[in-house]
Parts: C-alpha cells; sequence; structure tokens
C-alpha cells in the first residue's frame, strides 16, 4: 500500500544503487531500514537490504527532541558501520508530543500556489507562531465537486527541534532528502486491510501516536507523551527491583489476562500502563462518535513496547474489535512480496518507522 500522506519536504529520495534509507531517531535508539522499490506483476514490491540499531545513551532524546546532539552523531555513525551501509541520503523520521495536526481544505490549485497560501490558512488554525514552525498540507484526495476544495491535513511543527536533528544527522556525513512524520512511517509499514477503519497504535519508550484511518487516509492522528519506558521505571519503583530486572518482566511477564490467577508484577504492570491504554481509547470514542457509519474495525499495535504479553487481547476486549501486535518485516513479505538482503532482528515491531519512512517512497 502506498500511503497517501505526502511529507514535510520532498528532494530526490533514491540513493545511486537504488536503495531508500529510512532514519528513525528513538529514545533508546537509532534505527535504520535499506529499501529498494520495484514492481512485482504490476504491484508495488519492496526488496530489503539492510536492517540496524544502535542504542543510545539515556537523555541522548528526550520525547522526540535531540538533547544530546553529539551522541545520536556518533550512534549514527555507528550505525552505519555495524550495518555496512554506504548510502548517505535518508528519510528522517520526525516524532514530537509539539507536530500539530489538523483537518484542513485548501482551494483546489497547482501545489505552488498550495504552499503559498498554506500560512495564510494556518495561522487561523495552529497557536504556533508562523515564523517559529515548519508547516505543510498533506491531501487526503481529490477536490470535492462544486468548489469543495482538496481535504488534507495541515502538520505543523517547532522549526528549531527539527533542524537540530537534521544538523546531527548531516555531522554523522549524511543528507537529509526528506523529513516525514514518525506516525506516518508507522502507518505505513503495518496498516492491514485497506477497506476497514483500523486504528494504529505505535508504542515507543517516551512518546506512543495513535493513527485512525481508512485505506490509508488519517482520520485522527495523536501524540501521546506516554511510552513503555514509564511502565518499566514504575515497576521497578512498585516491585522494588532493579530497572533492568523490571525491563524483563515487563517482556515476559506483561499484563497478563485480567484473572485472579496473575502475578504481582502482572497487576502491577496492568495499572501502569492504564493511562496510556486510556488515552488511546479517548482517540478511539472521539472518532466512533462522529463516524457511526464506519467504525474502527480492528486495532494494529507496533513499536519497541507493543509486544507486552497480553496488550493486544487487553486492548481487543476493551474495543470490542481484533487487536494484533505487527512486526513491518512480516507485513512486507506479506503484502509487497519484500524479500533479500540482511534482515537479523526483522520480527522487531520496533522498526515500524525506519522502514515506513523508507516505504514512502519505495512502494
Amino acid at each position: 500500500m502506498k500511503h497517501r500522506v505526502n511529507s514535510i519536504n520532498k528532494v530526490g529520495l533514491v540513493n545511486s544503487d537504488g536503495h531508500v534509507i529510512g532514519l528513525d531517531l528513538g529514545a533508546t535508539a537509532v534505527r535504520a531500514a535499506a529499501l529498494a522499490p520495484g514492481l512485482h506483476e504490476g504491484r508495488p514490491s519492496v526488496s530489503v537490504h539492510g536492517l540496524g540499531a544502535v542504542p543510545l545513551p539515556p537523555g541522548s532524546i528526550t520525547f522526540g527532541a535531540v538533547t544530546n546532539p553529539g551522541a545520536v552523531t556518533a550512534a549514527i555513525k555507528q550505525l552505519w558501520a555495524t550495518a555496512k551501509l554506504k548510502d548517505t541520503k535518508v528519510v528522517l523520521g520526525i516524532a514530537s508530543q509539539q507536530v500539530v495536526v489538523r483537518d484542513l481544505t485548501m482551494p483546489d490549485m497547482p501545489a505552488e500556489q498550495i504552499r503559498a497560501a498554506l500560512p495564510f490558512q494556518a495561522r487561523d488554525v495552529i497557536a504556533l507562531p508562523l515564523e517559529q514552525a515548519l508547516i505543510d498540507f498533506c491531501p487526503l484526495g481529490p477536490a470535492g465537486p462544486n468548489g469543495a476544495g482538496i481535504p488534507g491535513l495541515l502538520i505543523a511543527m517547532p522549526r528549531k527541534p527539527v533542524i537540530t536533528a537534521v544538523e546531527a544527522v548531516e555531522k554523522a556525513g549524511l543528507q537529509v532528502a526528506r523529513v516525514d512524520l514518525a506516525a506516518f512511517a508507522a502507518l505505513r509499514s503495518t496498516a492491514g486491510d485497506p477497506g476497514a477503519v483500523e486504528m494504529v497504535v505505535d508504542i515507543g519508550a517516551q512518546l506512543s501516536t495513535v493513527v485512525i484511518h481508512r485505506a490509508g487516509a488519517p482520520k485522527v492522528v495523536r501524540i501521546i507523551a506516554q511510552g513503555s519506558d514509564a511502565v518499566t521505571e514504575g515497576l521497578a519503583d512498585r516491585g522494588s527491583m532493579p530497572v533492568e530486572e523490571a525491563e524483563a518482566a515487563k517482556r515476559t511477564i506483561g499484563v497478563g489476562d485480567g484473572s485472579t490467577g496473575d502475578s504481582g508484577i502482572a497487576r502491577i504492570v496492568r495499572d501502569l500502563v492504564r493511562p496510556l491504554m486510556s488515552e488511546v481509547r479517548g482517540s478511539a470514542q472521539f472518532y466512533n462518535s462522529t463516524n457511526a457509519d464506519a467504525p474502527i474495525a480492528s486495532i494494529v499495535l507496533t513499536g519497541g513496547g507493543a509486544a507486552m504479553p497480553g496488550l493486544a487481547n487487553s486492548l481487543a476486549e476493551q474495543h470490542g474489535v481484533p487487536a494484533s501486535v505487527v512486526t513491518p518485516m512480516r507485513h512486507i513479505r506479506n503484502r509487497f512480496f519484500g524479500q533479500g538482503g540482511d534482515t537479523e532482528g526483522d520480527e522487531n515491531a520496533a522498526t515500524a518507522v525506519s522502514i515506513g519512512l523508507a516505504m514512502g517512497a519505495a512502494a
């Protein structure tokens, strides 16, 4: 599926060897995916030519903002060396609780005129001073009849954090060919049935995103300042255990099944994850309240925090629809005939953003 949302800026994306590189700057690691676009029997196809991740020192990236550029640059250099990546053009993912996504309809006119008119439209929609913001319009379909305009999304984000991230990448010897929203990247790499409404929940270490879409067109986009790190830290505190032991327990025991036989750890994890699940439920209720004719039919979980045992089942029970954890590499093999290359760790849901960033041009 080619996602219909464009990115913040577009330059040449494909490297000389035909690869597109997605680069995800997460709170705990930098991750890269190298994909090559193609066709198989007339349908989009991608082949995977490299995946890699390098951990970051704690505090290098905080809630999406690069706070230790030197550490991020060093990790990217190490990633390119260990993953044996040769290309220098990258698609960079941005995730921040300061990102603003709003519905916006623009007049039916050429793209250049839309770009020129966008600041005048945006100033009435966002509170961020325009001189401090990067803004973009992402069309979601053709213009409506009788001059109804082009439906789409206004995306705005503070300029300074984006520039800081780009500079950290460029100091590693790379060129940022495009900046894209991590939320849209996760959607690209995991979205399922194109005919049904689906909620994609990407759980990161510090930030989580919710995208409710139909056929790849987002209807609701939320960035939540909560992630799996808070669960680990809370479990370590309440369970009186080292952080490393708490992280392992979160990944192996998770939220349990809600039965009276659940361990004390499962009950603590379930309690700690409740605030995030409440935010997810609020997003679903907001959408369903205004779209009774096309309610959410399924939930996809992805991201590094998605694989807590029992979490998908808990969401399914709460929302009354199927919920599952999707690992992007398996999804690509199923839907895009992807094959080839070094795919070590390919079943890790944490690769959703890096793969989705590359898929923006490769599928």
